[in-house]
């Protein structure tokens, strides 16, 4: 059986991100994806990308195909109730714009055109069983229409499949735990609404999050699950009053457009076990918190970065010390990017009145150091090297 270089399960964006990258070096991998094609196109989930996404989605021929994005110009991060914010914006970073809000299924269509564009051949409706290390590589069983299909040998296997990806893998070790919390997720009207202007605020809870679209906010706000449950069976405008009252008076009135849908928040590591020629990126490598919105831009980088690694030589021994290479390069930006999330999550959690004070002078101590408020942004917006 002859081997296939590479292939990549997956082919949401993060998939075609790594794919077209490795095209762009001249490698040819097979994309298999288990939904039907252009399945994911009417998901109207909000996307914020960071400028660093928006570079590479662009070199890559994704970002001209994308149907419409709302620039952040300017990030306000603050504390309910007590002193103290910081206020990004694109003169700390040298660019026209922080980043973007795109809805996840334009972001989806325009990422399969690209592939399309490049003549990548993606197999819809084959879903990848199992996983088996095998001799020089992986063996992978697909599955077609619930019918077992064929059995691939692929030199390595890029696991882009999202967070409930495949589970039949004895190479892949997973750990994680559930935060107390869950996020109401949807989109709402404001009074004093400002474009291009994002929000995000401490609320107690956790952090309340505002993206700027067209003429409203795409919002997250994380929440206890008791509480949030009390507040979707609450009737008549509780609801909106609760949000009101958790951002504060400079928003206005503000309605939600339906009833904002309930999300699980985690925290979710995987690991390829040592030698092994498994790699998962993207949400199937690590779930984050929603805080400061990293979780999509650091499965970003995941797939730049493989490409990258991938060596110019085809021979078994290069690919196993580019793939020993890029798992040491990923070390740094994946783990500070999840210890700071975590770590921001767990500590806006405190709903007390001195943490919240303590919360708040440690954002007016950033805010007021310029050349350290400029090096958080650098680091929330490329990642760390």
């Amino acid at each position: 059986m002859t081997a296939e270089p590479v292939v990549i399960i997956g082919a949401g964006p993060v998939g075609a991100v790594a794919a077209l990258a490795l095209h762009g070096r001249g490698v040819r991998a097979r994309v298999l994806e288990a939904r039907a094609r252009g399945a994911g196109k009417d998901d109207r989930r909000a996307i914020a990308l960071s400028w660093s996404s928006h570079l590479a989605l662009d070199r890559l021929g994704i970002w001209r195909r994308i149907a419409a994005a709302d620039p952040i110009e300017r990030v306000s991060v603050s504390e309910r109730g007590a002193f103290g914010s910081i206020e990004f914006s694109t003169a700390d970073l040298g660019a026209p714009a922080l980043g973007f809000v795109v809805d996840y299924g334009d972001l989806a269509s325009a990422s399969s055109a690209a592939l399309d564009a490049c003549a990548i051949p993606v197999e819809y409706g084959a879903a990848v069983t199992s996983l088996d290390a095998v001799k020089g590589g992986v063996g992978l069983q697909i599955e077609r229409g619930g019918q077992p299909g064929e059995h691939l040998h692929a030199e390595c296997v890029v696991l882009a499949d999202g967070a409930e990806g495949i589970e039949a893998d004895a190479t892949l070790r997973r750990q994680g735990c559930a935060y107390r919390q869950v996020a109401l997720v949807g989109e709402v009207d404001c009074e004093r609404f400002t474009r291009a202007r994002a929000f995000e605020r401490f609320v107690g809870s956790g952090p309340l999050a505002l993206l700027p679209r067209r003429d409203h906010f795409s919002c997250v706000w994380v929440l206890e699950p008791a509480r949030a449950r009390a507040l979707q069976a609450a009737q008549g405008d509780a609801l909106d009053q609760a949000l009101r009252a958790a951002a504060g008076p400079g928003f206005g009135a503000l309605r939600w457009r339906g009833m904002p849908r309930e999300v699980p928040l985690a925290l979710r590591r995987t690991r390829a076990s040592a030698g092994a020629r498994v790699v998962p990126i993207g949400n199937a490598a690590q779930v984050l918190h929603p805080v400061a919105g990293q979780g999509f831009n650091l499965g970003l980088r995941d797939a730049l970065s493989l490409a990258a690694a991938w060596p110019p030589s085809a021979t078994s021994a290069a690919l196993d010390q580019a793939l020993a290479r890029y798992r040491r390069g990923r070390r740094t930006d994946r783990g500070f990017t999840i210890a700071v999330t975590d770590a921001i999550a767990r500590i806006t959690a405190v709903d007390h009145p001195l943490a919240a004070a303590v919360r708040g002078l440690g954002l007016a101590g950033i805010d007021m150091l310029p050349p350290l408020r400029r090096r958080a942004l650098q680091t929330l917006v490329f990642g760390v090297d």
